[in-house]
């Protein structure tokens, strides 16, 4: 088995906590030396409501280990052509970037949002547009940004978003579980991407759904994923979105077992 010693790179591994069980999750964290990405604040407008947000805030800001937020995500498309629509997703965006602040997280994860199957003027433009918009959030805020890979078929049209861009605070996350159900192989994602990649969200799935399972226990090639981490040969952001406590438990054994991603066996 290869040990962290082997290493050049650094790795923070995250998981994304439950605010309802948040004791649980705390002392899974303490136990395995894991950071949280917050998700939940992803959905602010529907805490607000409820009035839960201020305590969501309050217990992420204080854990002292929210080092990364997932930004908004749901209907949210800042380059959209409706002014209205991009109006609204800009809002949500920067709500994300002060919510990061607030609560002491460096990293903001945004999905692509650019609409897969459309190519020529219309992925030139988003490109344009999403590259001023996020470098706008990076100057007005100085928190890393990080464009994570959604329902992207390929990789094309965040490597047009990122040539646009030459700031060491904006970069790619790339999810592994999504690019398993692109059309493209994992090696061509990290191919095209991968002078940009500084971060990872890990989950598996049988290449079809975006299912989140335990790592393992679907179709990704995690020996390739491995091999093709290990060659970025940069310091790395790991988040396992493999659903509840036992998902991570288990997918940290899985992680441990093999001596993937740094982890001892």
């Amino acid at each position: 088995m290869r040990s962290t010693s082997t290493y050049k790179h650094n790795v923070l591994t995250q998981i994304q906590p439950v605010y309802d069980d948040k004791d649980k999750w705390d002392a899974l964290a303490s136990d395995m030396s894991l950071c949280y990405e917050a998700l939940e604040l992803s959905l602010q407008p529907v805490f607000s409501e409820d009035g839960l947000f201020d305590d969501y805030m309050k217990w992420y800001g204080s854990n002292g280990r929210t080092t990364s937020l997932h930004g908004v995500f749901i209907d949210v498309n800042p380059a959209s052509g409706d002014p209205l629509f991009r109006e609204l997703s800009e809002k949500r965006c920067r709500q994300s970037m002060e919510t990061a602040k607030a609560v002491g997280a460096s990293n903001v994860i945004f999905h692509s949002s650019c609409f897969p199957v459309l190519r020529g003027a219309y992925l030139e433009n988003w490109a344009d547009v999403c590259a001023d918009f996020y470098q706008g959030l990076a100057d007005a805020f100085d928190l890393n940004i990080y464009i994570e890979n959604s329902f992207d078929i390929d990789a094309e049209p965040i490597r047009q978003l990122m040539k646009r861009i030459n700031d060491p605070r904006i970069g790619v996350c790339l999810d592994i579980g999504h690019a398993n159900y692109s059309r493209i192989s994992l090696r061509q994602w990290f191919e095209e991407l991968g002078e940009w990649i500084v971060y990872l969200h890990l989950s598996d799935n049988e290449g079809i759904y975006d299912d989140h399972l335990t790592l393992g226990r679907g179709t990704v090639d995690w020996k390739e994923a491995d091999a093709l981490w290990r060659g970025l040969d940069r310091d790395t952001v790991l988040t396992l979105e493999v659903g509840g406590i036992k998902g991570v438990k288990d997918s940290v054994s899985f992680l441990r077992e093999h001596g993937f991603f740094g982890y001892a066996g």
